[in-house]
């Protein structure tokens, strides 16, 4: 490879014991990481339909290739890589200009986003897409990246002949330039893996197919805007333009949380009591979560009540029966320990109490779910703002004077407790303002009912399905176009709970497939 280099700088009606939220990535969560290094690769293009007017003419051409990356991180450790093409040339107007970016497959976490750096383009706006590395064609799941306007040319999503659409330049012998795109990940935590870097099907002897036709264009060719579709195959030292070695080091070991929602509640003692606990780890997936248990404690007697594993939503259930309070004696109040035990070398143990007191009266229990919905505002230079409205339906026996609702982002309480209205199914909290961090950080937003026990009725509520928000970093991104407030972006997850996102901006994104997230209806038991 030609480089060049510098140095760059809730089974049945139960208490549900915790909610676990994503958090944002911490600057201190890890070790400083070394310099990356930034390097120009030459790579050699072959296209096929061959004419003097092609995009760096009629025989093979080079272009330099601008990649940073670290050569070493430690397991775990979360890094960036950025890659931009080099300046091309139009030999004749150009459109429907697209270029593709080989993803690794042993990463998680993910990010992609424009970083600018595009010039010479008269029309189209640059965008960035998950393909199919084999047809070209859009899907979320698969890992190679499309730096396009939204319309292809012989292989891929949206594809046609017409020379005014997608990214253009429309004007012969005009230098341009497509954008850079910055990356962030997650290392591999096995020391030795590579986390590699290229452009599909490098090494083809002939772009004939989706699959090894890594630059396409439509060059123009008549008077009506159609024109002649051109494919091009990239030589094979792109294949590995940034490789990144995980280091036999420490590896970096993930914060968690294990939070209770719902505080301080009343149980029948005559009747199994469900505790709900849930784990949350910035940048850790749902399976590697999974991985370890949360063990169920009584304090006073170190007595293990349960022990489950997280599911795929970050919930850990058991269901234990206390021995039963006698008629007329007093409660008994217990201090319920949940402990997730963490994952060895990957993320860290975290604990919650809560004082479950149990008594020997009867008690009804009304649980409600709030349904929670993330509204984001426009994104400013240091913050985010978000309106979060939570639904739900009225209990059987509706909540009693002086209720009180608790807002939570990231496991914390947003701002005071605000009333129950008397009437209607919905509150909407103050508007909570997000500061960005220096990376893309995800935030999950959770609402709870203050418990309330009164006249052998006991009324909680919590929320099994937390609205999501995304919001961009501040250090080597730009801010993309927004969506439309209130938006999903579902087109860019890879995973519903822990997502790996395209343009990054600041929008909310919900576990199902519509904006609320929807949850069980409120009962009696």
């Amino acid at each position: 490879m030609f480089f060049t280099r510098a140095l760059a700088v809730m089974a049945g009606a139960a208490l549900p014991l915790a909610t676990t939220l994503a958090l944002a990535p911490s600057a201190t969560a890890q070790t400083e990481p070394p310099a990356p290094v930034t390097e120009t690769a030459s790579l050699t293009y072959t296209c096929t339909q061959s004419s003097p007017n092609n995009i760096g003419g009629a025989a093979t051409w080079t272009n330099a290739v601008t990649v940073t990356y670290p050569e070493t991180v430690a397991p775990g450790e979360i890094f960036d890589v950025s890659i931009q093409p080099g300046q091309m040339q139009t030999g004749h107007r150009a459109g429907r200009i697209t270029y593709d970016i080989q993803l690794p497959s042993n990463v998680t976490n993910l990010t992609h986003t424009l970083a600018g750096g595009q010039t010479g383009f008269t029309a189209g706006t640059a965008a960035i897409t998950r393909v199919n590395p084999t047809t070209k064609v859009t899907a979320a799941d698969q890992n190679a990246l499309r730096i396009w306007g939204g319309t292809s040319a012989k292989f891929g999503s949206s594809t046609g002949t017409s020379v005014n659409s997608g990214l253009q330049v429309q004007a012969a012998n005009t230098p341009f330039r497509l954008p850079k795109v910055d990356f962030t990940m997650r290392a591999p935590l096995t020391p030795g893996a590579e986390v590699v870097f290229g452009l599909p099907g490098a090494g083809a002897v002939s772009p004939g197919t989706a699959a090894t036709a890594q630059f396409q264009y439509v060059r123009h060719t008549a008077a009506t805007g159609n024109g002649t579709q051109v494919e091009c195959a990239v030589s094979d030292n792109a294949a590995r333009l940034a490789v990144t070695t995980v280091a036999d080091v420490a590896p970096n070991v993930l914060d968690s949380t294990t939070n209770i929602v719902g505080g301080d509640q009343t149980a029948d003692s005559s009747l199994p009591v469900t505790l709900q606990a849930q784990v949350a780890a910035p940048y850790a997936t749902a399976a590697e979560i999974t991985q370890g248990s949360v063990t169920f404690r009584d304090q006073a007697t170190n007595l293990v009540i349960g022990t489950a594993s997280p599911n795929a939503q970050g919930f850990a259930t058991i269901q234990h029966t206390f021995p039963r309070i006698p008629d007329g004696e007093p409660d008994q109040p217990r201090t319920v320990i949940a402990e997730y035990l963490g994952v060895t070398g990957n993320i860290s143990p975290s604990q919650d109490t809560i004082v479950l007191t149990l008594t020997d009266k009867p008690t009804v229990f009304w649980n409600t779910n709030f349904t929670v919905r993330a509204d984001v505002g426009q994104l400013g230079a240091e913050s985010l703002p978000v309106n979060v409205t939570a639904t739900f339906v009225r209990p059987g026996l509706n909540f009693p004077a002086g209720t009180l609702v608790q807002l939570y982002r990231d496991a914390l309480p947003v701002g005071e407790p605000v009333s129950m209205p008397a009437t209607g199914t919905s509150i909407a909290f103050p508007t909570d303002q997000i500061e960005r961090a220096d990376r893309t950080g995800t935030h999950r937003y959770t609402v709870e009912l203050v418990t309330i026990w009164f006249d052998y009725n006991d009324w909680k509520g919590s929320t099994q399905n937390p609205a999501v928000v995304v919001v961009a970093g501040t250090v080597g991104e730009t801010v993309a176009p927004q969506p439309e407030t209130g938006s999903l972006d579902l087109g860019s997850l890879t995973n519903p709970v822990i997502s790996s996102l395209t343009d990054l901006v600041g929008y909310d994104v919900a576990p199902l497939s519509s904006p609320t997230v929807t949850g069980l209806l409120s009962s009696a038991s």
